[in-house]
């Protein structure tokens, strides 16, 4: 009897570590209206849009653009008086990652790797789709789908240092923003960094 029940014990304990290794759900919808405005922008945009790189990987191609946000719109050099070894950072060590993709791919997997501070990737609020829903916000990077209407149904699979988006079927595709929103599918991910400085910047890469 012993041996008969020791390969389910161990078939039980096998699928809890696997469960916990890595877990997958929908992720979540955010309006850029939660981060800001136009008029504060200096205490929130940490680090604006970056230049467009081309992403390849087992015949699927992606264009992709990355932007920081201050979660806590707390840009260090924003302060009336900064902490001046903490410039360029958020104080408190909380960021947002926005990841900005336009492709004609089907299928495509947008992982996210590298992650520090990630430490609760059960939290679906810490990952997800950032859409432009706000008239006052216009110099935030995010999908210009206002409702939320036109977003695909993506799923995630998230370890403790990185979370996937997996896009089914054709990669949808969106009218322009303003110059500053884009154009495209927008991922967001967030971190709390146990220190503000040194930023531990993403991987990204598509599947």
């Amino acid at each position: 009897m012993t041996l008969n029940r020791t390969a389910p014990m161990f078939a039980l304990v096998a699928l809890a570590v696997l469960c916990a290794a890595t877990m997958a759900s929908a992720g979540t919808i955010r309006g850029s209206s939660g981060n800001g405005e136009d008029s504060n922008a200096p205490n929130w945009l940490l680090l604006g849009r970056s230049q467009i790189m081309t992403l390849t990987a087992n015949g699927k191609k992606a264009t992709m653009t990355r932007e920081i946000i201050c979660l806590n719109q707390d840009v260090e050099n924003a302060f009336p008086s900064p902490t001046l070894p903490l410039s360029g950072s958020c104080d408190t060590g909380d960021y947002m990652y926005l990841f900005q993709f336009q492709s004609t791919s089907a299928n495509v997997g947008v992982a996210i790797g590298k992650l520090v501070g990630f430490n609760n990737p059960a939290n679906v609020n810490n990952y997800g789709v950032m859409i432009c829903d706000s008239p006052t916000n216009t110099i935030e990077m995010c999908t210009n789908d206002p409702t939320g209407a036109n977003i695909p149904s993506f799923t995630t699979s998230t370890t403790k240092t990185s979370v996937t988006f997996a896009v089914p079927g054709t990669f949808p595709a969106y009218p322009a923003g303003t110059a500053q929103q884009g154009q495209g599918l927008t991922f967001f991910v967030i971190t709390k960094q146990a220190a503000s400085l040194p930023i531990s910047l993403p991987s990204v890469g598509i599947r």
